[in-house]
């Protein structure tokens, strides 16, 4: 008994020397360096008149993080209120991205002089329609300008063949097949067009006469200005049309129509003893920022919803911007094709995005988001990312006081809430990737998902404000 007892004091003994011996300290994991932002433009050189505009993206570790960035300009520690930069004022701007706090490299944009001489930075050539029947009659009209001026009168239009004058700016033929043009004005050519003519038929072609318009809403502030065209069949007649304003029993001047007073005003065209449908526009009240506020319903016009932000974009221009009552679960697209949806304005990707293929039903929430009306876009990341923050306060935290503020303006209203989930945005990564925004807790995250797969998208309009 006192062995087996000495055996276990003995045992004990160990133990405890051993717990006693000093232990290794654990190596700590290094801390991860935080990735530095890249800034890169899509030119280094605009001219200094206010429309050419340089286009800014930021990437971290070769991943575009353009929306989550933001764009200082260095020398006047101002930012940019989009990834977009024009200017009217010659010189050098320095640029960098601010992206989690970290500063990327300085980017340098020279803005130069426009031309003062006599040669024009551009010269375009347009043309009514570029299939005309080979009967003689038919006819290809032209149209050329140099820097957006239209200059057809002093400019000459030339078979690219062999440089033959075509001796005016309209063309006819009787020969079946196919002629290339390009326009000259001091010395400056254009692209060129290719017109095809086609053997005339025995039966004539049956066109229905169209009315159209360059917007169906426009401020009734006397510039607003909404611009008429009328087609027969694939045809611009506008030129050889009149249209009337039904309301007002008036005749439009210059295809053009501008208003001082608000309400619904009809149009209709008359082109070679036929006439159009009728065309509607509506004149709104113009808008003062002082009468919008976030987080507040808006209800003119036809137009319903949320109010969620009001910026200014970097011409200087003020936009009201708000979020459709309901949201839809959508496939951003049933195929992978690239449609060039990269600008931080969503209204352009939605209208380059449905404008790609066949069908328009391959662009599930696009297609839904503009069929809420005219001007209803799918917003890009920029744009969602805007909300995110409206929405949250800044806090970007889904259980900010704000969030159930708008929940309750958006569901007092027969809406839908806003859900803690992946929103879809307009902007595309690549042919078979999109950008995603989560509206999640203390979230910054864009994830590039395949565009065939299915998030909550939410639908846009914005209008400029005074």
């Amino acid at each position: 008994m006192k062995k087996f007892f000495s055996i276990l004091t003995a045992m004990a003994m160990l133990v405890g020397i051993t717990a006693c011996e000093p232990q290794p300290e654990p190596t700590p994991e290094p801390t991860p360096e935080p990735s530095t932002p890249s800034l890169s433009a899509d030119k280094t050189t605009i001219v200094a008149d206010g429309i050419d505009m340089v286009t800014f993206t930021v990437k971290v570790d070769n991943e575009d993080v353009t929306a989550q960035s933001r764009i200082l300009n260095v020398d006047t520690e101002e930012y940019l209120s989009d990834n977009t930069f024009a200017t009217e004022s010659h010189g050098s701007y320095r640029f960098a991205a601010v992206y989690n706090n970290e500063q990327s490299n300085v980017w340098t944009v020279t803005a130069t002089e426009p031309s003062t001489n006599d040669e024009p930075n551009f010269v375009g050539l347009e043309v009514n329609k570029k299939s005309i029947i080979a009967d003689g009659v038919d006819m290809a009209v032209f149209t050329v300008t140099a820097d957006g001026q239209d200059v057809t009168a002093e400019a000459e239009i030339v078979f690219t063949i062999d440089n033959a004058p075509l001796g005016g700016n309209t063309f006819t033929t009787t020969t079946p097949g196919t002629s290339t043009f390009k326009a000259i004005y001091k010395e400056v050519e254009s692209a060129e067009i290719t017109i095809t003519a086609t053997e005339a038929g025995t039966q004539p072609e049956q066109k229905n006469l169209k009315l159209t318009a360059s917007t169906a809403r426009i401020k009734a502030d006397g510039t607003s200005t909404a611009t008429f065209t009328v087609l027969y069949g694939e045809e611009d007649v506008t030129a050889q049309s009149v249209i009337y304003n039904i309301t007002d029993n008036t005749t439009v001047q210059n295809n053009t129509f501008t208003t001082t007073t608000e309400g619904e005003y009809k149009f209709q065209a008359e082109y070679d003893g036929k006439k159009s449908q009728e065309f509607t526009i509506t004149a709104t009240k113009p808008a003062d920022m002082s009468e919008y506020q976030p987080c507040t319903l808006y209800n003119e016009g036809g137009v319903k919803g949320v109010i969620y932000d009001i910026s200014e974009d970097n011409h200087g221009k003020k936009w009201c911007y708000i979020m459709s009552l309901d949201q839809a679960d959508l496939q951003w697209s049933t195929e992978n094709v690239w449609c060039n949806c990269i600008s931080s304005r969503g209204d352009w990707n939605t209208e380059d995005m449905l404008k790609n293929g066949t069908s328009q039903d391959k662009y599930p929430a696009a297609l839904w988001c503009v069929n809420h009306g005219e001007g209803w876009f799918m917003p890009s990341a920029t744009e969602l990312n805007a909300m995110w923050n409206a929405v949250t306060d800044g806090l970007r935290k889904f259980d900010a006081e704000k969030v159930a503020e708008y929940n309750k303006l958006l569901t007092d209203n027969g809406g839908m809430p806003l859900e803690q989930t992946y929103y879809l945005s307009s902007n595309e990564t690549s042919d078979d990737l999109v950008e995603l925004v989560a509206f999640l807790e203390d979230s910054v995250i864009c994830l590039d998902p395949q565009k065939s797969s299915t998030f909550t998208v939410r639908a846009v309009y914005r209008f400029e404000v005074e």
